[in-house]
């Protein structure tokens, strides 16, 4: 009954979830429209909104620290972001380019990782669109160990891996974001 009334609780964040979600989306369905926009130009944008992303994941953990003890992750992942993005913007164009490009990856298959666990997590609660947010998650890690294992090679193809890689993790979060609030209304009833 307690986890039941936790969950309930973590519901009234719903939308925190949603905003990371916008953002990612937002970055992805940019990445994939604007293909000849200089890295560097997206670098500085990306790193900016991972501090943001970053704030908001803070703001979450502290949030629901009281009520859930999974709280842990997404402090971590928020201290993550904000870390790798003040990093980023430090750093002279040269090194920034290609830095973004193996930070953007690895922090990519993190977060994906750690979203399925929150997906299963979820699972147990509220079913419904489980095997969809996964398969989204799955397709962004597949996609960013294409981009890692052979840079050189993804250069060319870049834009697409990390445009559809951000689209995956940004309609996770959101479809997240709706399935948390679906179990808050549950609770309240």
């Amino acid at each position: 009954m307690k986890n039941k009334i936790q969950l309930g609780l973590i519901g009234r964040y719903w939308w925190m979830l949603l905003v990371s979600g916008l953002i990612g989306l937002g970055l992805g369905i940019w990445c994939l429209c604007s293909p000849m926009t200089s890295l560097p130009v997206f670098a500085v944008i990306f790193s900016v909104c991972l501090i943001i992303a970053g704030v908001v994941e803070l703001c979450f953990s502290a949030s629901i620290s009281r009520f859930n003890s999974h709280w842990g992750w997404s402090l971590v992942i928020g201290i993550l972001d904000i870390i790798c993005g003040v990093w980023l913007l430090c750093l002279p164009e040269p090194a920034l380019t290609v830095s973004f490009m193996i930070i953007i990856g690895i922090w990519l298959m993190c977060v994906a990782i750690d979203a399925i666990c929150e997906s299963l997590i979820l699972s147990s609660y509220s079913p419904a669109g489980i095997f969809l947010m996964v398969l989204l998650l799955l397709a962004a890690i597949v996609m960013m160990i294409v981009f890692l294992s052979s840079p050189l090679m993804a250069a060319a193809t870049v834009w697409l891996l990390l445009g559809f890689s951000l689209v995956c993790f940004g309609l996770y979060r959101i479809i997240l974001s709706f399935q948390v609030r679906k179990v808050d209304r549950f609770f309240e009833e």
